[in-house]
């Protein structure tokens, strides 16, 4: 067995695949969702959740390079790092999705915002394929979770 140097031990990437199997877990056991676990997908973690009851449309939880979480549903993936910082919220962020309080705002042809019911109001909290500037986007549908309840 190859022992790393204190450099290399130093530099090895961080690796919360245990920790984010665990936040998946609190997931499906607080929303009684099924899913399947993918090794065939070339990320650490895959967990896919089909339509369901509490589920209008597929979704995906990852894990990737053992530090970055993500969340996806058919024409939007995002990733969110780093897991030590951003765990927490990526949870309420799932468990909003579930609720019917998040959607995705589609911007142009590829612009994506995922976005969070806050008040009476929506919050970006997540940016993909969209331009900043010179003006603000104009979302021209949306795409969000409708639970049967």
């Amino acid at each position: 067995m190859k022992s790393q140097s204190g450099y290399e031990a130093r530099m090895a990437p961080p690796d919360f695949t245990n920790d984010a199997e665990a936040l998946f877990e609190r997931f499906v056991d607080r929303h009684g969702l099924r899913y399947v676990v993918r090794t065939d997908i070339p990320i650490d973690l895959c967990w896919e959740f089909p339509e369901q009851p509490k589920l209008s449309l597929p979704v995906t939880l990852g894990l990737q390079n053992g530090d970055v979480l993500n969340f996806g549903v058919p024409d939007f993936w995002s990733g969110f790092f780093p897991f030590s910082s951003v765990a927490e919220r990526f949870e309420s962020i799932i468990d909003a999705w579930v609720e019917g309080n998040a959607r995705i705002a589609v911007t142009g042809k590829h612009g994506r915002m995922l976005q969070i019911r806050e008040g009476d109001g929506w919050q970006t909290v997540y940016r993909a394929n969209v331009d900043f500037f010179p003006l603000r986007p104009m979302p021209r549908a949306f795409v969000s979770n409708l639970p049967m309840r």
